[in-house]
C-alpha cells in the first residue's frame, strides 16, 4: 500500500502550485506541494506496543516481535507536535541501558557480529541504486535473523551493545525503505523501534541519525516546525558524539527545515555551517552510515533551502553545482532529487526551456529507481513547468504518466 500515489500527487501539486504561485512563486510552492501537517491519517489496529510502554524495560521486545512479524500492520502512530516531544523527551532522559551479558544459547563471536555489520552496509549501497520498494523487505528480513539471536543467542556485553547497533541501523533503513516507498506510517513505527533500539545500543550518534530520517519525513509530508524539533533535538543529545560530517547533514537539513517555516536567518546561519563543518570532515572518522554525505549533499541542502525563500538565482548556483559533482552510478535516486529541485530553480528564474529538458533526465532516471519519493518530486516538476505556461508541458507530463506508470507495473510484479 502506498500513500499517496504519484500520480495522485502530481493532480495535488499543480492545484497547490497554481492556488498559490501569485504568493510565494512557483519555486516556493512547488518546495511546500505535498506537505501535509500531521502526516498521513489511516485507520487500524492499535499495535500491541504503545509509545510509552516502549521505553519501559521490557518494552522494546515486544516492539521489535511487532515489526518484524511476516504481517507488518500500520499501526496508529501518527506523529502531532505533542508525539514528537514525547519521542525526544523519552531519548534524551532515558536511563543508559542496562549492562547485560547472556552466557546461555548459541555462541556469538565478534566476526559474526561484525558480518551482520557489513551486511548492513550492503543494503543501504543497494537502497541507494534500486530505491526503498525494493529494500525494505530485505532489510526486516535481516531484522528478524538478529532479533532472534538477540533473544536465543549467548554473547558479551560489548556484542550485545554492537547487536543492538545493528539492529538499530537496519530498523532506521527498513524505516526509512519505507519512507522511500510512500508508506509513512509503517515507517514512523520503524523509527520510533530505531530510536529506542539505538539507545539500548548506549549509541547517541545512530539516534541522532535517525531523528534526522524522522525530520525529512516532517519537512516533506508534515509540520517543518516539528522538524526543527527533531533536529535541533539530535543536535543536542548527541553533541560531541557526532563527526564533522554528521554535523553538516543536521545542519543542513535544519536550513531546509527552517526556509519551510520561514525563517531567514536561520536558514543562512544553518548554511554557513554545514559549508564550514564539510569542509572539517575526515571520512576516516566517520561512521559507515555517513558514506552518502559530500560536499554534493550540502550543496544540494543549500540550493533548496534557499529555493524555498524565493531566492532561485543564487539557489541555482549551489544545484548546479550537487548535480554536477554527484556520482550518477552510486546515487541515481539522489540525482533525480538534485535534478528535479534545479528544474524548479530553472522555472523560477524563467529559464523554463533548460528545465524541460532536465525533467526528461529527471523522468528517465525515476523510472529505473523503485521510490515514491522520487516520483513525486518529478510530479511537482512537471507541474511547475505547466503553470509556468511552457508549450512542451504536455508531452513533458504524459512521458512522466507513461515512464512511472511502466515503473509502478515492474515494481508490483517482483
Amino acid at each position: 500500500m502506498r500513500e499517496p500515489s504519484s500520480l495522485l500527487g502530481r493532480s495535488r501539486a499543480s492545484r497547490e502550485l497554481g492556488a498559490r504561485r501569485s504568493r510565494r512563486g512557483t519555486a516556493a510552492t512547488a518546495a511546500s506541494a505535498g506537505f501535509v501537517h500531521n502526516g498521513i491519517t489511516l485507520t487500524a489496529e492499535a499495535p500491541p506496543w504503545t509509545l510509552q510502554h516502549l521505553w519501559a524495560s521490557d518494552g522494546l521486545d515486544a516492539a521489535l516481535e511487532e515489526v518484524t512479524s511476516r504481517v507488518q500492520r500500520p499501526a496508529v502512530l501518527t506523529f502531532t507536535s505533542a508525539t514528537l516531544g514525547a519521542v525526544v523527551h523519552s531519548w534524551l532522559v532515558a536511563p543508559p541501558a542496562r549492562s547485560v551479558a547472556v552466557l546461555n544459547g548459541r555462541h556469538v563471536n565478534d566476526a559474526l557480529v561484525a558480518g551482520f555489520a557489513e551486511r548492513v552496509d550492503a543494503l543501504r549501497r543497494m537502497d541507494d541504486v534500486l530505491g526503498g520498494e525494493d529494500v525494505h523487505g530485505l532489510a526486516v528480513s535481516e531484522l528478524r535473523v538478529i532479533v532472534r539471536l538477540l533473544r536465543t543467542g549467548a554473547y558479551s556485553q560489548d556484542q550485545r551493545a554492537r547487536l543492538y547497533a545493528v539492529v538499530a541501523e537496519l530498523a532506521r533503513l527498513a524505516g526509512w525503505a519505507a519512507f522511500d516507498s510512500g508508506r509513512h506510517q509503517i515507517a514512523q513505527q520503524f523509527w520510533l523501534v530505531a530510536l529506542r533500539t539505538a539507545h539500548e545500543a548506549g549509541d547517541r550518534a545512530i539516534g541522532a541519525n535517525i531523528l534526522r530520517c524522522m525530520a525529512e519525513q516532517a519537512v516533506r509530508y508534515g509540520d517543518p516546525a516539528d522538524a526543527v524539533v527533531l533536529l535541533r533535538t539530535a543536535r543536542a543529545g548527541a553533541a560531541d558524539a557526532l563527526t564533522a560530517t554528521e554535523k553538516a547533514v543536521l545542519a543542513g537539513s535544519l536550513a531546509i527545515a527552517h526556509a519551510q517555516a520561514g525563517d531567514i536567518q536561520a536558514v543562512r546561519t544553518e548554511i554557513a555551517e554545514a559549508f564550514a563543518q564539510i569542509e572539517r570532515a575526515d571520512p576516516t572518522q566517520d561512521p559507515d552510515y555517513v558514506y552518502w554525505c559530500s560536499r554534493s549533499t550540502i550543496e544540494y541542502y543549500a540550493g533548496k533551502a534557499l529555493l524555498c525563500l524565493g531566492d532561485a538565482a543564487t539557489a541555482i548556483g549551489h544545484l548546479s553545482r550537487s548535480v554536477d559533482e554527484l556520482n550518477a552510478c552510486e546515487y541515481p535516486r539522489e540525482l533525480v532529487h538534485h535534478r528535479v529541485w534545479l528544474g524548479v530553480a530553472q522555472v523560477d528564474a524563467g529559464e523554463v526551456e533548460q528545465a524541460v529538458n532536465l525533467g526528461y533526465q529527471a523522468i528517465d532516471l525515476a523510472g529505473c529507481v523503485a521510490s515514491e519519493n522520487a516520483r513525486v518530486d518529478v510530479l511537482t516538476l512537471c507541474s511547475a513547468i505547466e503553470i509556468a505556461g511552457h508549450p512542451r508541458a504536455a508531452a513533458l507530463a504524459e512521458h512522466a504518466r507513461n515512464a512511472l506508470r511502466c515503473a509502478d507495473r515492474a515494481a508490483a510484479r517482483v
